[in-house]
């Protein structure tokens, strides 16, 4: 397994948590793509203007060494 399948490994499952939380909000989170240790997430729904920042938090506590970029 290469470096790239590990980060996208670990995105999803921290997508995979996080997204039952935002389900209760009519909202989800879901990738858009990695480049490098940049990776892509898009919030939809409430979520995507909520300043709670449960989706940074979440990656930040998981994978601290990437580069979060939401959109």
């Amino acid at each position: 397994m290469g470096y790239m399948d590990e980060i996208e490994k670990q995105v999803i499952e921290v997508l995979y948590n996080v997204n039952w939380l935002l389900e209760s909000h009519d909202s989800s989170a879901e990738l858009i793509g990695i480049k490098g240790n940049k990776v892509t997430i898009r919030c939809i729904g409430y979520c995507a203007k909520c300043e709670s920042a449960c989706v940074q938090v979440a990656f930040k506590e998981r994978m601290p060494d990437i580069d979060l970029i939401l959109q």
